[in-house]
């Protein structure tokens, strides 16, 4: 939160829960995910106060969204780069760090594609174990 004094943003009690809340978080979470978890602290922003400072927070580099293609966007704490692999039947999400040679691959296609890359989404989706055995 020192980023946004730094800046010279306010830091709200909104702002300071949505990044805790974030950053806490083992999974990425969808808006009414974290309206839930912002009641539960006793703050109780409207949905549009809550998309509003989550673009702003996700402007400053504080967090980020995720899109898994079902229609919603989710949002988690910005930490080192990472992908997800997701279950299709429970809806499990769990976290998959990539080594570096991900990035050689990734500026292999930009040089021959003849492109700047500006990011990157990369998301296993199948079944976990408990789906696989039921």
């Amino acid at each position: 939160m020192e980023n946004l004094k730094l800046k010279g943003h306010k830091n709200t009690q909104v702002r300071t829960a949505l990044v805790e809340i974030l950053s806490d978080t083992s999974t990425p979470l969808a808006i009414t995910d974290i309206i839930l978890k912002l009641k539960s602290r006793k703050l109780n922003p409207n949905k549009t106060t809550v998309y509003r400072e989550i673009e702003f927070l996700n402007k400053l580099g504080l967090v980020s969204g995720v899109d898994f293609g079902e229609g919603k966007k989710r949002y988690e704490g910005s930490g080192k780069h990472h992908h997800h692999i997701i279950c299709v039947n429970c809806k499990t999400i769990k976290d998959v760090h990539i080594d570096k040679d991900l990035d050689l691959f990734n500026a292999k296609i930009a040089k021959q594609a003849g492109f700047k890359p500006v990011g990157h989404s990369l998301e296993f989706f199948g079944l976990c174990y408990n789906c696989q055995v039921k």
